[in-house]
């Protein structure tokens, strides 16, 4: 009986040394990093890690997830410190602890200019984010039904892990957009949601001051009642894909859906983000006659009602 104890105990003690250096991070382990891919299993997660030499055992990690009942991986990037065992990693990656970056994206970024930001500070990769932001299929299952992404993701400070799935970015920042616009059966003067964004990126698009944007709205709800072309600037940038400089005669002339110079109505979708004072002046314009509007030079703007007050102020601010 006696002897029986002994080798009972001894073997104990055995498998608790095997348990204890199988779970020890491998010697000289340095602090690192580890990315957990989408749709990754259990047992390749564990792999990986024993192929980067973080772990001793990719069984003994499978068999922890299992007896631990944490299976449930977050995909992601993820820092290890060195010298972390295996249950400490399994740990880390079961929480979810992401390494996470805080990025701006500023009022009137278009699609481009958002997907540089994010490529920038390492969210997501700028082709994958445009190409399910101009996935229709994607973007009806989160409830955009447009052509593109475009206009919908509002522009805010988030904290989002590296090396997110673009899908998962782009339902954040419109959920933020709906969020702050709200549920209506009407958006402003009887206009869709979309007709109202459309319309909010070209006010923030062309507003410098803030107390115009309701009167800059104005003008461009006047005209469109009255049937007349938009002739709106940053549309015609945008179906050039022209964002810096001058805008040419030929700019001017380009046969595109977004140039209102040459298109009645609002452009197809969106040009750019536009912020919340943006969305309020499309839904709320100034009940004013404008018609016409024209830079001052230094921000704001000259407003008219007639073409012969229009001109004038051209020839003053713009000759």
């Amino acid at each position: 009986m006696k002897k029986a104890i002994i080798v009972f105990m001894a073997a104990s003690i055995a498998a608790a040394a095997l348990a204890w250096f199988v779970n020890s991070a491998p010697a000289g382990t340095p602090d690192t990093t580890f990315s957990v891919g989408y749709g990754e299993s259990t047992r390749m997660i564990a792999q990986n890690l024993r192929n980067s030499k973080l772990i001793r055992s990719s069984n003994f990690f499978v068999a922890a997830s299992y007896a631990l009942r944490k299976r449930y991986v977050r995909a992601g990037r993820y820092r290890i410190h060195g010298g972390t065992g295996t249950i400490g990693i399994l740990n880390k990656l079961t929480r979810g602890d992401v390494m996470s970056r805080k990025i701006t994206i500023p009022e009137g970024f278009n699609l481009y200019q958002i997907a540089g930001r994010l490529e920038a500070g390492s969210i997501c990769d700028a082709g994958t984010f445009t190409g399910y932001a101009s996935d229709t299929g994607f973007l009806k299952q989160i409830g955009i039904d447009a052509l593109s992404a475009e206009g919908y993701l509002f522009p805010d400070t988030y904290v989002f892990p590296e090396d997110s799935d673009p899908r998962d970015v782009i339902a954040v920042m419109y959920r933020r957009m709906k969020s702050v616009i709200g549920e209506r059966p009407a958006y402003g003067p009887g206009m869709s949601l979309h007709e109202i964004l459309t319309m909010a990126s070209l006010v923030e698009k062309e507003a410098r001051v803030y107390t115009e944007r309701e009167f800059i709205s104005s003008v461009f709800h006047n005209r469109l009642r009255k049937g007349m072309k938009l002739d709106c600037d940053p549309t015609v940038r945008y179906a050039v894909k022209k964002f810096t400089g001058p805008i040419t005669l030929s700019d001017l002339k380009s046969d595109s859906p977004y140039n209102t110079y040459r298109r009645r109505g609002l452009p197809p979708t969106p040009i750019c983000s536009p912020g919340r004072d943006s969305i309020l002046a499309a839904m709320y314009p100034k009940k004013t006659d404008f018609l016409y509007f024209v830079a001052r030079n230094d921000g704001s703007h000259q407003f008219s009602k007639t073409l012969k007050e229009h001109n004038e102020a051209v020839q003053k601010y713009q000759r």
